[in-house]
């Protein structure tokens, strides 16, 4: 049996249907050495990121634990997202210049100025 975790993409799903106040964040988040695109949910001071834990955690926390800043972010409501679910038919990232690739071993932030500098 084919037994598939979702992405974090498609976790947000899950988060922003169980709370009106949730806003998607889409995001590069610096992990084990290396920036990864990922996507949680937010509401108040917390996150939920369904792909470390069932429970809420800390912002603060979570941003200094993975260098999340918000020029590396793009912000959602939740009904911002589910249109974009509807219209894209996928659950993003939708921001392809921020999220030029899955992974970057180099900030994001300065491959796209180099980017730009050519």
């Amino acid at each position: 049996m084919y037994n598939r975790q979702p992405s974090s993409w498609e976790y947000c799903l899950e988060a922003a249907s169980e709370n009106i106040e949730t806003e998607v964040v889409h995001g590069w988040i610096f992990k084990d050495g290396k920036w990864f695109t990922h996507a949680w949910c937010e509401f108040a001071d917390k996150v939920i990121d369904l792909t470390e834990s069932t429970h809420s955690m800390s912002k603060p926390d979570y941003y200094e634990r993975h260098m999340v800043s918000a020029q590396r972010c793009r912000r959602y409501s939740r009904i911002e997202f589910f249109t974009l679910v509807g219209d894209e038919k996928h659950f993003g990232p939708y921001d392809t210049e921020l999220f030029f690739a899955e992974t970057s071993d180099e900030d994001p932030l300065d491959v796209i100025e180099a980017n730009k500098a050519e």
